[in-house]
């Protein structure tokens, strides 16, 4: 079977690909779901793609319709939070919480089923939390997409832990996340990082390097064809969207709230802090509320009015791993960013030129200060953050290794 290729575009051999991802990746509300959706679209217009995830609450009428669309969606019950239990359960099998927290045998049961079958040629795997359910007889291609080098992150959240006894739980985390990731890696024919500096990770992990692939986050492509935004029409507003219920964007928040902001109302008084995102702890909202300036407006639908609204993007996170789909939404749409080392990392930007990045409180207050008042600076920034997203963050370039692996030919243009 041949699938119709796009003008200009070879023709390739459209493969039988089973998906397998946490969670329905529509709505995409996170950076996960919002890249499982890029990835999942981009096979679908290629190849015959079945989906398996799980479903952690009944399904909504627009993620039922999403499925009737897709065609091939079928969804395992799961949720099992964040609780002593599972700790224990975790220790006792030698596995990191997060993936007790994700082990279902109606899963294994499923995934076990269809590849019984003898239909599927490619199974892709979506994170790290799904590499349990790939059959170790699996004759066919095996990939794994992996967001982080989940060890890093779990590594320097243990290195920034300031509660002594909260530092010696996850340095114990970040060695079993570190043994689980380096046991998975060699099952997969090919590997998929976010970033060099994720893909430099796993080598370092012990992951083969001839195996490991770059597939980068991806901004909107639609964002792109907004019109610009205008430094007149804005006000002297800093935002900040992003999924609130993840620890490093807690953190970053937090720590721009009490040591960023109070620096930058010394230099511009009228400026106001907008937090977006769903998610938002309530130790994180009662912060907000003690601080002048600051709005906290919870999950929002459509983020172009605080684009239009806003002067200034903000990533302050000082942990995680990957890139910042975040970022890339905010250079994509032209609105300047601030980011700390570990905001910006892995991004193929230029400080000074893409983006500002800044590594302590009064140099990150200052940048933020700058692109409030520096009409130049603000349009330069604008104009070549766009630019950077048309040039390196595309799908139909960014994701031709994907091409490669899949089918085994390289979409030519």
């Amino acid at each position: 079977m041949v699938t119709g290729a796009a003008p200009g575009r070879q023709s390739q051999q459209a493969m039988r690909v089973l998906f397998l991802t946490p969670e329905p990746p529509h709505p995409a509300y996170s950076g996960g779901t919002i890249k499982a959706a890029s990835i999942l679209d981009y096979l679908r217009r290629r190849h015959e793609v079945h989906v398996l995830c799980f479903r952690r609450r009944p399904l909504t009428d627009e993620q039922s319709r999403w499925s009737t669309v897709v065609g091939q969606v079928e969804t395992v019950p799961l949720n099992r939070g964040r609780n002593p239990l599972n700790l224990l359960r975790s220790y006792i099998w030698g596995l990191p919480l997060s993936i007790e927290r994700n082990r279902s045998g109606l899963m294994t049961e499923l995934v076990l089923e269809r590849l019984r079958s003898g239909e599927y040629d490619v199974v892709f795997v979506d994170g790290w939390l799904m590499a349990q359910y790939l059959p170790r007889d699996f004759a066919g291609l095996a990939v794994l997409h992996q967001h982080n080098a989940e060890h890093v992150m779990w590594r320097r959240q243990a290195e920034r832990e300031a509660n002594r006894l909260l530092r010696m739980l996850t340095r114990l985390e970040y060695r079993r996340v570190r043994r689980y990731e380096a046991a998975i890696l060699p099952r997969f024919r090919t590997v998929f990082a976010v970033s060099e500096a994720d893909r430099q990770a796993l080598v370092e992990l012990g992951a083969r390097p001839e195996r490991l692939r770059l597939l980068p986050n991806l901004p909107p492509p639609a964002l792109l064809e907004r019109p610009a935004l205008s430094f007149g029409s804005a006000e002297a507003v800093i935002l900040y969207f992003g999924t609130l219920s993840w620890q490093p964007n807690i953190e970053g928040v937090e720590h721009f709230l009490r040591f960023v902001f109070p620096l930058v109302r010394r230099r511009a008084p009228e400026a106001r802090f907008v937090i977006a995102g769903r998610g938002a702890p309530a130790r994180l909202q009662r912060l907000a509320r003690r601080t002048a300036g600051v709005d906290v407006l919870g999950s929002v639908e459509d983020a172009e009015p605080l684009f239009r609204r806003a002067r200034v993007f903000v990533e302050a996170s000082r942990s995680g791993g990957g890139t910042r789909l975040k970022v890339l939404n905010a250079l994509a749409r032209g609105l300047p960013v601030v980011a700390s080392p570990e905001g910006a990392g892995g991004l193929e930007v230029v400080p000074g030129q893409h983006l500002l990045v800044a590594d302590d409180p009064p140099s990150m207050a200052e940048a933020v200060a700058r692109l409030l008042h520096d009409e130049a600076m603000w349009r330069l920034l604008s104009e070549n953050g766009r630019a950077l997203i048309r040039r390196r963050y595309l799908a139909e370039a960014a994701y031709r290794p994907l091409d490669e692996v899949v089918s085994g030919v390289g979409a030519r243009a």
